[in-house]
């Protein structure tokens, strides 16, 4: 004992106070992101994950969406200008963004937080949503609501990952965000696997607001995970406009061509 403290007086102070910083963050990380050890990406170990879980490799190739981008829809576009689908279809809400392309390794990502139960990666997911927003938008928002899950689906599968990210993005950007007052009542068949018309005609009457009080006049950002053809975030902004809101904007974290 008297030579570890003898060794530790002849350490230099700011060594002393940088092993202990560096300890400190080492255990915070360990309680935020105990997958540290192992890229949240690329599942590879490694020892330079950063604080959102990534390896450098992943840090440095992550699959931001950048412009050209559709102006109405968010997807990418390989040109300046409004996309295929939204120059044919209505949309009803105003505007939306995504985050990354849906890769097969973002794809991965995504199932293993909505259907794995990793419900801690939605710190990391709601981080990187967050600063999309705040880079790219210019938004005035009221509230923030999640995309629901019909209660049969929520306790298949332990949480609605829209509503997990909604909280994260809602606390970085300081937008108050309002759960259940969009709610599912129509359980509906899987959305994977069907066209743009099965989409639209599976979600048909799905949704409802619960509370309209809450969304009349209200400008929303509305959440979900991933943007495939738009049906389920279109249907979802078309009740809330019928119920009053002004206006309906949407976030999702991956979308593609």
């Amino acid at each position: 004992m008297q030579n570890q403290q003898y060794h530790t007086r002849d350490c230099p102070k700011d060594r002393v106070v940088s092993l202990n910083l560096s300890t400190i963050k080492e255990a915070i990380l360990d309680i935020l992101y105990p997958q540290n050890i192992t890229c949240i990406l690329c599942r590879q170990r490694a020892r330079d994950i950063d604080d959102k879980g990534l390896c450098r490799a992943c840090a440095d190739t992550l699959p931001i969406i950048a412009p050209p981008v559709c102006p109405k829809c968010g997807r990418p576009v390989e040109e300046e200008g409004v996309c295929v689908d939204c120059a044919y279809m209505h949309y009803h809400f105003d505007r939306a963004i995504s985050v990354l392309h849906y890769t097969p390794e973002v794809r991965q990502l995504i199932h293993r937080f909505k259907y794995g139960g990793i419900s801690y990666l939605s710190r990391t997911l709601g981080r990187w949503m967050a600063q999309a927003y705040k880079q790219r938008c210019d938004w005035e928002l009221d509230i923030i609501l999640p995309v629901p899950l019909h209660p049969r689906r929520q306790r298949q599968r332990g949480f609605n990952q829209s509503a997990l990210l909604a909280r994260e993005l809602g606390r970085y950007i300081d937008v108050p965000v309002k759960e259940n007052v969009l709610i599912c009542k129509k359980y509906t068949p899987a959305q994977a696997g069907l066209s743009k018309f099965q989409r639209m005609q599976n979600l048909r009457g799905a949704f409802e607001v619960r509370e309209p009080e809450t969304v009349r006049g209200k400008s929303i950002l509305l959440v979900d995970d991933v943007f495939t053809t738009g049906s389920t975030v279109n249907e979802c902004s078309m009740v809330l406009l019928q119920a009053g809101a002004q206006r309906v904007y949407v976030i999702t974290l991956a979308t593609g061509r």
